[in-house]
């Protein structure tokens, strides 16, 4: 049975205290009362990587800063875990979704795309110079967050939004998906090579991996995204359960976008549920 966010919050407070956390106990008691969702984010994250059996550790430094937690999993490299929460009324701005789930009903929204990946930039100086992977986790417990940070979102995010291509006259069958990269994350336009088609270069290499992290009263669902070229690869084998979208070819040839989902289970997401941290 899954347990309520308060009672991941809860236990998370005992865990800092027991441990002798008192500078981040302090912070987070803090930040119960300035971000509430932040907090739960924090505490939400730590108990899926405890959880998960990770071994996570708090690493950020009170006086320098850096990520929010170090995980040595017994199997696999040790990593590094950042959190950080997107607010709802922002969410519900950029997409034109209501603020809050209130009857029946449906409508258009627009992606949040660009707002992703500006996230995605203001974090990859904090996470540059580390010795180890880092994840950056991008969470909301927005009403709507599951449909803004599906897969959909994932694989917008790492080729930009695409497009349909109608040739003017052409065949139905013609018709294809394109995508400029405009707002790709991990990826930015180069030189033009000897054929005259766009290249691309890395960008955000300190983001070894995002994670997608929809918060909700029993759970956590959660998606992945590979860097083509970070500073330190990240093997997603440490979240088994989660599926992870990456180019299938990097550098990028001739224009050819490819994308494969690895660890794909069949489910859209991965779950987990609430639980205590013991």
């Amino acid at each position: 049975m899954a347990e309520s966010i308060d009672v991941v919050v809860d236990s998370y407070y005992r865990f800092l205290a027991r441990n002798e956390f008192d500078g981040h106990l302090k912070r987070f008691k803090d930040r119960l009362l300035s971000d509430k969702s932040a907090a739960e984010a924090e505490a939400a994250m730590f108990m899926m990587l405890w959880n998960e059996k990770l071994d996570p550790s708090v690493n950020e430094n009170l006086e320098t800063g850096g990520p929010d937690f170090r995980c040595s999993p017994a199997q696999h490299q040790p990593f590094l875990v950042e959190v950080t929460s997107l607010d709802s009324e922002s969410l519900s701005e950029k997409s034109t979704l209501p603020l809050k789930i209130e009857g029946p009903g449906g409508q258009a929204y627009g992606l949040v795309t660009q707002k992703l990946r500006s996230t995605v930039k203001g974090k990859a100086s904090q996470l540059g110079g580390q010795a180890d992977p880092s994840v950056l986790a991008i969470t909301s417990s927005y009403d709507f967050a599951g449909l803004l940070l599906d897969r959909m979102a994932a694989h917008n995010l790492l080729i930009s939004d695409p497009w349909f291509s109608v040739p003017i006259g052409g065949r139905r069958d013609a018709i294809t998906w394109q995508t400029d990269l405009k707002n790709a994350v991990f990826c930015i336009p180069g030189l033009l090579d000897a054929g005259g088609n766009q290249t691309f270069r890395s960008c955000s290499r300190s983001v070894s991996a995002i994670l997608l992290v929809t918060i909700n009263s029993t759970g956590m669902d959660a998606v992945g995204l590979l860097h083509p070229d970070p500073v330190r690869p990240f093997d997603p084998a440490s979240f088994p359960s989660i599926p992870f979208i990456r180019f299938q070819q990097w550098p990028i040839i001739r224009g050819r976008v490819t994308t494969e989902w690895i660890q794909d289970s069949g489910n859209a997401h991965a779950s987990f549920r609430h639980k205590r941290i013991r």
